[in-house]
């Protein structure tokens, strides 16, 4: 009934001359309260009834039936007094059923107002409709109503929700960014304070150096001028001027070292080392490095030598061995001793460089007053020295370096009764080795 009374309404008001007028004689056509032409956004913009012109619909549910083109039938107090032929007939909050339906290719809307009690009997033979079946239709409206209710505040449940989940999604790719910045952030401050403690310990070791350098080269240095200033003034016996100038002369050897080492290793940091490495006899080796030390003991065995051949610098090695003795008379060592094996023979306590495969091993042991275990691990650093040494802290750093050039590694073993330093070479089988082997 709805339907066909609205298209019969989609008739008559198919672009007429007068809209007014169409309205009303739709309204008498139909024997309804009222008839109204709605604007798709609620407005009314031409009604049977006055009160209703230029009003906008209240009604959620039939405003969504205009806005989205849809039709809507329900029963539902109205927002304005209903005028019919000028007399408010139903005044506000009256129930009515009202009935939303579009008008087709257009934008408009037809609303029909019906009175809900004589609905039925208006439209139908009389008798033909029961009381059961008005009370079902009333039933059905006020289920329509809370239908619509229902759908209208699920569409706006919907719509929170997805902003909500909007909401959050940003809110966890945000806190993912802000993780990510802070570990990264983290890692920074790390790095940071990891540089510091390069550049402390780098300032605190250069500040040392200054330190020891002051040291080590003014004490030679004002026994040389204390000397030569003795000697100028001519009041010594023969003796005695003998004695200053051994002095001076011991005196002047040690700067001359000191200024050596710090010249070997500026060199060495400045333009790398390399050598070209030759092979020789360890018997040849084993000569060179005693006729450069007369003092020394030799430590040769009964093994000969003349088939263990060495791959090395002998020049190189010679200034390493030296820089070893040196570093052991200097520590309190009386006696040291030179040796030359095939096999190891420390048990290394400390180690750089790497140990050849195929190796011979050039051994330095003295009977000095030990190294403290506690230095061992800094033993082959820059400037590192015992807290009583008159050192540079260079000299075994540099041998280090020379060992590390020829391919070989120098480890040391140390107690009370002395030190050894095991210098590990790498070795070329000859034709014996193998036959031997």
């Amino acid at each position: 009934m709805f339907v066909t009374d609205a298209e019969q309404v989609s008739t008559l008001l198919n672009r007429p001359d007068d809209m007014e007028d169409a309205v009303r004689h739709a309204r008498n056509l139909l024997d309804v309260e009222a008839v109204s032409l709605v604007r798709s956004d609620g407005m009314v913009l031409a009604s049977s009834s006055a009160t209703l012109l230029d009003k906008t619909l209240t009604n959620s549910l039939l405003s969504f039936g205009a806005i989205s083109g849809r039709f809507v039938a329900l029963a539902s107090p109205i927002g304005d007094d209903l005028q019919i032929d000028g007399i408010n007939e139903w005044p506000a909050g009256s129930v009515l059923y009202q009935v939303v339906s579009p008008l087709p290719d257009s934008e408009q809307s037809v609303l029909i107002h019906y009175d809900l009690s004589g609905l039925l009997a208006r439209r139908t033979q009389p008798g033909a409709v029961q009381p059961e079946t008005i009370q079902l239709l009333a039933l059905g409206g006020v289920f329509a109503l809370l239908g619509g209710a229902v759908t209208i505040g699920h569409m706006r449940a919907s719509r929170r929700y997805r902003d909500i989940a909007l909401e959050s999604e940003l809110l966890r790719v945000h806190s993912d960014e802000l993780k990510a910045t802070n570990r990264e952030l983290d890692a920074a401050r790390t790095s940071a304070e990891s540089a510091l403690a390069l550049a402390e310990e780098k300032m605190r070791i250069r500040s040392e150096f200054v330190l020891m350098i002051n040291h080590e080269l003014r004490t030679p240095l004002t026994s040389v001028v204390t000397g030569a200033e003795l000697l100028n003034g001519e009041q010594l016996t023969p003796r005695e001027s003998r004695h200053v100038l051994k002095a001076m002369v011991s005196d002047g050897r040690r700067l001359q070292e000191i200024i050596d080492q710090i010249l070997v290793v500026a060199r060495i940091e400045n333009r790398g080392l390399s050598y070209e490495l030759s092979s020789v006899s360890l018997e040849r080796v084993c000569g060179a490095l005693l006729a450069s030390q007369p003092a020394l003991i030799s430590g040769h065995t009964d093994e000969p030598h003349d088939h263990v051949v060495v791959k090395t610098d002998i020049s190189a090695l010679v200034i390493v061995v030296a820089s070893l003795v040196d570093n052991a008379m200097t520590h309190g060592a009386k006696k040291v001793q030179v040796s030359c094996s095939t096999e190891p023979s420390v048990d290394a306590m400390a180690k750089v460089g790497a140990q050849p495969n195929e190796a011979v091993f050039i051994i330095v042991k003295d009977d000095g007053p030990g190294i403290d275990e506690e230095f061992l691990p800094r033993i082959f650093e820059k400037f590192e020295k015992a807290s009583f040494s008159s050192a540079t802290g260079l000299g075994l750093y540099a041998a280090r370096l020379m060992i590390e050039a020829l391919e070989g590694s120098i480890a040391v073993q140390t107690s009370e009764q002395g030190t050894i330093f095991e210098i590990a070479l790498p070795s070329v089988l000859t034709n014996q080795m193998v036959a031997a082997k």
